[in-house]
């Protein structure tokens, strides 16, 4: 029987990742110093990267002679600019709420579980209406390494006393993936098929939240 269910949030909660994604392309734009076209391939290696990690990867990609801390600066900007404008309640994936109700008729734990910084994941948390639905919420800012190393998802499952064989992770990008199967956790993979991801380390897939709640269902009485 699960005891906790553990989200991603970006990408998963609310289509942030792909908001993000699609205006990334000019910023990278703003900064090329090469003619060479960026693959939808390139581009997609980005995803699921925490905001820390992103401007390295816009460097290379951009082939920019801008200093890394530069690239570092501006992007925050882009990034605090960009989601200071998103109407979050139209990206939200409110189907999640039949699964917040399944767990809490269940006394299922839930948790969140994202590289993102803990202020970006209250905001919207709070604009959906959904964070003291949580019994616990943790940062990839707590952590040296990000996601794919499994540290976050190991520590999660401490703090909330669950075993990871009674548990299960929902993410959607092979670096969340890859960091909850290294807690040794079940991974239902939010299907995303906008953006070139390797989604092959999940163990089940679901293209929404119904699809998922099915899954967790089967999971819940074995």
């Amino acid at each position: 029987m699960l005891q906790a269910i553990i989200f991603d949030m970006d990408g998963v909660i609310v289509d942030t990742e792909y908001v993000e994604f699609t205006l990334q392309k000019q910023f990278i734009a703003d900064i090329q110093e090469h003619h060479r076209p960026i693959t939808l391939e390139q581009q997609s290696e980005v995803v699921g990267k925490s905001l820390r990690e992103i401007p390295e990867i816009v460097k290379k990609l951009s082939g920019s002679s801008l200093p890394l801390a530069e690239i570092q600066t501006r992007y925050q900007a882009f990034f605090n600019d960009l989601f200071s404008k998103v109407d979050y309640l139209a990206i939200f994936r409110s189907d999640i709420k039949q699964i917040i109700a399944f767990a809490k008729a269940h006394r299922i734990k839930l948790a969140v579980a994202s590289s993102s910084a803990l202020s970006h994941i209250n905001n919207i948390l709070t604009e959906c209406g959904i964070k003291d639905d949580f019994d616990l919420i943790v940062t990839g800012d707590d952590f040296a390494r990000s996601k794919p190393d499994p540290a976050i998802y190991r520590y999660t499952l401490d703090t909330l006393g669950v075993s990871a064989e009674h548990a299960v992770a929902i993410e959607d990008s092979y670096y969340g993936m890859i960091s909850a199967k290294g807690a040794g956790l079940t991974v239902i993979g939010y299907e995303e098929k906008r953006m070139i991801i390797d989604q092959s380390p999940a163990d089940y897939m679901g293209k929404d939240m119904s699809e998922i709640l099915a899954v967790i269902k089967r999971l819940h009485v074995e």
